[in-house]
Formats: structure tokens, C-alpha cells, sequence
């Protein structure tokens, strides 16, 4: 573990915020997981200490003295990654989760109990109350009371956060756990208490005030308490939760301005939560919302003035406000507040995947890189004075002089640690050339880690790739096609290489500044099923690259939803046959994504929408039945060849009946109109564009204009940008509307209408939806 001390004022985004907050880096370890940082209890002094775990498997308790940074000790390796680190409720006990154990250590540093548990999950998520301990793996809750099994519960999705906190009646705390198919559940023991949907699924989870939630002596059996949660949309909702229900309040974020950002990308989502946290930051007598998110925004959300827990009212007249953000260019892992540098100042602390622990502080002393200014704060504090500087006489010469000399002093002291580590490297660099000469690195010595989820606003997903060392290059080869869309972190150059029908797709980002996070925006082909192979090189020594497979799946572009089916004409497929649920589980599961891995009932239903044309499937499956319905006939397609192609290759014999309705097609054609509309009025509007600034040149003043031409001139540049890349968009849309009319007729008996096509092509390219929709509706004899 690297230990130093930095700061910096950061600079604020261009936007009317009330809040300045003065970053101070604290320590620089390996790479941290999700929910490694704990601040401890405020003890004989108010400022507080910090407990941080990370990959190297120790656990590191620190303070802040006199400006510096002290370790007050470090556990023994523990043999594993740290996962998880809490405190125990209402005591000052601290837990590790590291591997499938949990370790207990006392506030001094002493290890005092060690428990090794049955689990075959890595322990990601954890609770301590009392004698009552919960874990979270991937997919399974166990409860544990005296050390001994006290419960277990298997999950309907992937387990994304998890807390406690007293809602059912009992002594016992309920769990509450979020989940991936974008439910939150609250558990009493092993039974499900309650089951709230969300906007997406939920990654963060916290309590608008942690000290009411976890004290049973402040709230009265019925009270109700105030919940946050952070989802995979960038959302952070606020709920009310008690023994009779869970209910939405508001959200905090949703789709405000992003500050410093103009034009239409001004309101596009924030990215995923990663840490949702509360403290009086701003010190208006209401506790501030902070969120941390996956592209290294850390925000502070003022909620007014008063006192309280905020209500769906008072969220309406007084919305939530940006106060503070800035941007860490990596995603933040944990989070939590406290005293920690020192004054009378309500900090954050944070920890970053890279490995730094940082802290935001209010205080005005933190401007002092060398910590001279927060060390007399602290002095002053001491002798029972305000944390912040008074006004007061102007400081003698000599002071100012003893200050001076202790600034060079301790400038002094960092530029010999920085000294001290650069030979450290050295030493490490020729290591490592030595080790280079004589074999070849089999073992990364960097971590890289990475996401590949559907944006389904934008109907696409987004690779975001992270590596504890910056990046040097990324490549890209698919064995499908796909579309590179844009891409967004460090500045990158894109060069593609021509492709093959074994690898349509050859690509490589080669980075031009350092940056350890970058993210790929890109839409693939529905119907066809493939991998994407991503070889990530981070800027190490020895050079080794890191392999991402990604699965593309044929309705990779569907996302799960909660709705009931619409009142809607939809084609059917019924499947009977002598298979399981978990057959038909495991072959839908090479067709969707975000299915369970297991069926979690004996009957399942299922839902999903189409987030590029905003069809809808629907499907319910049981042992030996499985009914399929949707209104787009390729969907149903594409089921039907997947499904019976594997049911042959297990040797089950299926009877498989599909139902075409005619009534679908004009819905289908609807739904992608608007697409087909303004890909085809692009053409119209870019041969206006050079008329139009041509008059712009001889007549500056254009207000005669009409109001359809002043938006083409305003918009030329962005409308010649769309029209270069106009002709794989509209082959794409084109593609759509020829698979659906060779699905409908092909389900019906009719092996081939090629004859037909010509004519559909010709009508698409001198667009008419009514035209269209007439040639679906005839008859092919």
C-alpha cells in the first residue's frame, strides 16, 4: 500500500452550484471492490478513522493528524480479495467478507473471530447485527445466528446490493436485497415480506438517515422509514418503507442537465449508481444526497432547507438540486461521510477501482497541498476554537514566517517520498525487464475488469471497459455483424480493418492521452447469434492483454420488462413436448438476455420489449407447455428455429403450432415508421443545406425563413453527419421490414417469396407507409 497525501481544488463545471468542495487524496492501494470502505465511530476525539480493504487482502485503519495521513494498523494478508467491509451495528466492530469467509476485527487491530462458511459464491455483500450475520453471493442470501446456518434464500436474480434494517415486526432486522430484474425485495427470515419494482435494476442501496434505520430504540413498531436506491439508468429514487408496503416517494435524479453539457445530449441519463449516500454537506439543516456513479461522477444533491425526511410534495415544490459534481474519469466504489480531516466539517470519502481513497472536504484549510493550513485548524480546534479560521487580527511576521517554513518543510518531505517511490519503480522496472529476457509473462499483473449492458434508450449497448493501469489499445473482432455507433473516456483513434464473413467485424481503438475507463457504444443484429471478442492492452510492463468474450445473442436487443401484455393483436407459438422447464430455461437462455440462471418457479413468465422497435414477447413455460406470443413475427421466428434446433439435437420430440395474425403487421409497420420517416427525409434536408448557407452569406438575417429551414441551417452540420452514415442505417431499417415479410409467409407454409422482395425493396426506397402496409396486407398467390 502506497501512502502520500496530495490535494486539490477542483475546478467547478459551469453551472450555478453553491457548493465547493476541495478534494484531498489520502491513500493510493490496489484495485478496490464495491463496499470496502467503512468510517469508524466518532471515539475520544471527533475527528474520525477510516477502515479500507482491497485486493491485496489487508485490511488498512487510518487517520488524518496534523495534515498527514497516520496508519494506525493493517491486518495480515488475508488470502483472498477483499469483498466486503462493514461495521457491526450500533458497536465498533469491523467485519471482512474475503473470499467464502468472514473475518471480525476489534477497533484496535485484533482479530477476534473467524468464521469459514459452506458458500461456493464469493461473499459480496454484508451484514452484521448483533449475532445475526447476512451474506449476499451472486444468487444466493444465507443468514447466520451464533455462527451457525441459520437460513438460507435462493434469489429470482443476480443479488446487485444488499442492507438491513427493522421492517418486519420481531427483533429480528429484514433484509432488503436489489436485484437485477429490477425488483427490490425485503425479506423477514427466509419468507418474502415485500416486492417493489423500480425503474431498472437496482445497483446501490442506502437510508435517507442510517441511524434511524439501524436503531430500534428511535423508531416505534409501524414507523416507516426513508429509503434510497440507485439504478443501472443512472436513477436514485427515494421510497418509504414499513411492515405494510413499499411505496415510491420521488426520484433525486432522473433526467436533469447535465452541467457543462449542451444541445440535445444536455438531458441524456446520468450513468449507473454505484454508491448512494446522506450527510449535511451543504449544512442546510436537511441531509444532502451524495451519489457516486460507474464514470466517476461524484454529485451532492441539496433537497432544500428544514428538517425531516423529504416528502412526494415537498419534492414537487422544492426539486432536488445540483449542488456540487465533478468527475473522476474512474468509477467510485464505495462510499461514506464523516469527520475526517479535521474542523467542524461534514466530509465525504470515497474510494476509487483504482485503488485511491479520497476525501472531499468543505474546509478551506484543505487548499494547502502541504496540510500546514488543516494542521493548525487542528491545533486551534484543540484549544476548543471554531474548525474554520476566524476572523481575527492579521497574523504577526513571525507567524507568518513559522508557517512558511513549515510548508517548505513538509513540500520537502513529499518531494523525498516521490523521490523514494520513483527509485522504487525503477527498481521494480529493471525486475521486470530481467524476468522479460529470460520467460514470457503468463499472469497479468494489472486488474481490468468490464460491463456489456443494453442502453435501451438509445437501443444499443455500451462495452465499458476499466483497467487499474491506463490503457494502451483495445481491439474488436466479431464473428457478427455489428455496428460501431461512438465511443466516449479517453481520447482514442479508431482504425477498422476490412472484414471477412468469418470476421465481419476488425477493429482497434488505439488511446491518445492516458485514462484507465473507456466506453464503446454499439448495436448489434437481431436474429443472428454469435461472440464478440474485445483484447484489452493496458500500458504495463510486460506487455500482456487481457481477453473479454461477449456473448451476442439473436434478441440481443430485447430487455426485460415488468408490464402486463397489452390489449394488442399477437402472433402465438405453442410448443408440447416431453421437455422440462429447465430445458426450455436453458434454450431460451441462448436466445435472451437477462434470464435467471436456474428457474427460480415451476411455471415461469417472462417479459421483454424490443428496445430498438418497441415490439413486446411474452412468454409462459412449464414442465411439457410453453406458450410464446408477441406482435413481431421475427421474434416469434427466430424462438421457433432456436428452440426446435436444440429440442432435435437432445432428441425431444416437439409439436410445435404457430399462429400468424394479419391484424400485426400494420402495428409492426407503425412502430417503425418514425425510423424509416426521418432516414429518408435526411435526403430532402441535405440537398437544402448548401442552398440555404449560400443565402445565409448574402442575407445574414434569415428570420424570413420558415421555421422548417431555420432548423435545417441550424442543425446543417449535425444533418451532413447523420446523412454519411444514412446508407448501413436505412439497409439496417430496410433489413427489418424484408425479415418480418419473408417470417410472415414462411410460417405459413410459403418456403421462398424472393419473387416478392424486388417489389418490397423498390416501395421501401420511395418510401409510403401506406404503401407498404397495402403490400403486406396482399395476397402472395
Amino acid at each position: 500500500l502506497i501512502l502520500y497525501y496530495w490535494h486539490e481544488s477542483l475546478p467547478r463545471l459551469p453551472v450555478a452550484m453553491e457548493l465547493v468542495l476541495h478534494r484531498v487524496d489520502l491513500l493510493h492501494g490496489q484495485a478496490m471492490a464495491k463496499g470496502t470502505l467503512v468510517v469508524l465511530p466518532v471515539g475520544k476525539k471527533k475527528q474520525q478513522k477510516v477502515a479500507v480493504g482491497d485486493d491485496s487482502g489487508v485490511l488498512t485503519v487510518f487517520y488524518m493528524k496534523k495534515g498527514e495521513v497516520n496508519i494506525e494498523w493493517k491486518s495480515p494478508p488475508l488470502g483472498r480479495e477483499i469483498s466486503s467491509v462493514v461495521m457491526q451495528t450500533g458497536k465498533d466492530k469491523l467485519f471482512v467478507g474475503c473470499g467464502q469467509s468472514i473475518h471480525g476485527f476489534t477497533r484496535k487491530g485484533k482479530e477476534f473471530v473467524k468464521i469459514k462458511t459452506n458458500l461456493t459464491e464469493t461473499i459480496n455483500h454484508l451484514f452484521v447485527d448483533e449475532n445475526m450475520i447476512w451474506t449476499g453471493g451472486e444468487y444466493i442470501m444465507n443468514i447466520y445466528d451464533q455462527c451457525k446456518d441459520f437460513g438460507f434464500v435462493p434469489m429470482k436474480d443476480r443479488i446487485n446490493a444488499l442492507t438491513c434494517a427493522s421492517v418486519a415486526p420481531g427483533d429480528i432486522f429484514s433484509a432488503i436485497v436489489a436485484c437485477q430484474d429490477k425488483f427490490l425485495r425485503v425479506y423477514a427470515g427466509e419468507k418474502l415480506y415485500h416486492e417493489f419494482s423500480v425503474e431498472g435494476p437496482g445497483t446501490a442501496l442506502g437510508f435517507y438517515d442510517d441511524q434511524v434505520a439501524a436503531d430500534r430504540n428511535v423508531r416505534r413498531p409501524g414507523d416507516s422509514v426513508a429509503m434510497l436506491y440507485g439504478t443501472e439508468q443512472g436513477i436514485v429514487g427515494l421510497c418509504q418503507l414499513d411492515s405494510r408496503s413499499m411505496r415510491k416517494v420521488g426520484s433525486i435524479t432522473d433526467r436533469q442537465t447535465r452541467p457543462g453539457v449542451a444541445g440535445p445530449a444536455s438531458s441524456q441519463r446520468r450513468a449507473r449508481v454505484c454508491a448512494v449516500q446522506t450527510a449535511d454537506i451543504v449544512r442546510s439543516g436537511m441531509l444532502d444526497v451524495v451519489v457516486g456513479r460507474d464514470d466517476g461522477s461524484l454529485e451532492v444533491w441539496s433537497l432544500g432547507e428544514g428538517q425531516g425526511t423529504p416528502t412526494a410534495t415537498r419534492l414537487e415544490q422544492v426539486p432536488p438540486s445540483l449542488a456540487y459534481e465533478v468527475c473522476l474519469q474512474e468509477s467510485v466504489q464505495s462510499m461514506a461521510s464523516g469527520n475526517i480531516t479535521g474542523g467542524e466539517h461534514n466530509e465525504v470519502v470515497l474510494t476509487t477501482y483504482g485503488g485511491k481513497v479520497l476525501a472531499f472536504t468543505p474546509s478551506l484549510a484543505a487548499r494547502d497541498p502541504t496540510g500546514t493550513e488543516m494542521a493548525q485548524v487542528e491545533e486551534k480546534d484543540g484549544q476548543n476554537m471554531m474548525g474554520l479560521i476566524p476572523k481575527q487580527k492579521k497574523a504577526s511576521k513571525e507567524e507568518e514566517l513559522q508557517t512558511k517554513a513549515e510548508k517548505e518543510r513538509r513540500h520537502r518531505a513529499l518531494e523525498g517520498e516521490v523521490e523514494r517511490l520513483k527509485q522504487q519503480v525503477d527498481r521494480e522496472r529493471q525486475n521486470y525487464q530481467r524476468l522479460s529476457g529470460e520467460s514470457i509473462a503468463m499472469q497479468t499483473t494489472t486488474k481490468v475488469s468490464h460491463r456489456f449492458n443494453i442502453n435501451s434508450e438509445e437501443a444499443c449497448y455500451i462495452l465499458t471497459i476499466e483497467s487499474q493501469a491506463p490503457l494502451e489499445l483495445i481491439s474488436l473482432r466479431a464473428d457478427v455483424e455489428v455496428d460501431l455507433l461512438d465511443h466516449e473516456g479517453t481520447g482514442a483513434i479508431l482504425s477498422r480493418s476490412k472484414g471477412d464473413p468469418v470476421n465481419p467485424l476488425l477493429a482497434t481503438y488505439r488511446m491518445q492521452e492516458p485514462g484507465s475507463r473507456f466506453q464503446i457504444r454499439l448495436r448489434t443484429v437481431e436474429g443472428l447469434h454469435g461472440s464478440i471478442s474485445c483484447f484489452v492492452l493496458p500500458t504495463t510492463n510486460p506487455k500482456t492483454a487481457h481477453l473479454v468474450t461477449l456473448p451476442v445473442k439473436p434478441l440481443s436487443l430485447h430487455e426485460k420488462i415488468t408490464d402486463n401484455p397489452p390489449e394488442v393483436p399477437m402472433n402465438e407459438l405453442r410448443l408440447v413436448g416431453p421437455f422440462t422447464v429447465t430445458d426450455m430455461h436453458k434454450w431460451l437462455s441462448l436466445c435472451i438476455n437477462e434470464l435467471p440462471t436456474r428457474p427460480t418457479d415451476d411455471e415461469m413468465v417472462i417479459a421483454y420489449r424490443s428496445t430498438f422497435v418497441g415490439t413486446m414477447f411474452f412468454g409462459r413455460y412449464s414442465k411439457g407447455s410453453a406458450i410464446f406470443r408477441s406482435d413481431s413475427i421475427t421474434t416469434i421466428n427466430v424462438l421457433k428455429d432456436l428452440i426446435s434446433r436444440n429440442a432435435t439435437e437432445a432428441k425431444i420430440h416437439l409439436s410445435i403450432k404457430v399462429d400468424v395474425k394479419d391484424e400485426t403487421f400494420p402495428r409492426f409497420l407503425e412502430l417503425i415508421h418514425p425510423k424509416l420517416a426521418f432516414q429518408h427525409s435526411l435526403t430532402q434536408q441535405v440537398k437544402m443545406v448548401d442552398p440555404l448557407r449560400e443565402l445565409q452569406l448574402q442575407e445574414p438575417d434569415t428570420q424570413f425563413l420558415s421555421p422548417e429551414l431555420q432548423m435545417v441551417l441550424q442543425h446543417a452540420t449535425e444533418i451532413q453527419q447523420q446523412f454519411e452514415l444514412q446508407p448501413q442505417r436505412l439497409a439496417f431499417l430496410h433489413n427489418i421490414v424484408l425479415s418480418a415479410y419473408r417470417h410472415k409467409w414462411r410460417l405459413r407454409g410459403h418456403q421462398s417469396v424472393e419473387h416478392r422482395i424486388k417489389h418490397l425493396q423498390n416501395l421501401l426506397e420511395s418510401y409510403s407507409i401506406e404503401q407498404v402496409t397495402a403490400f403486406f396486407d396482399e395476397p402472395i398467390d
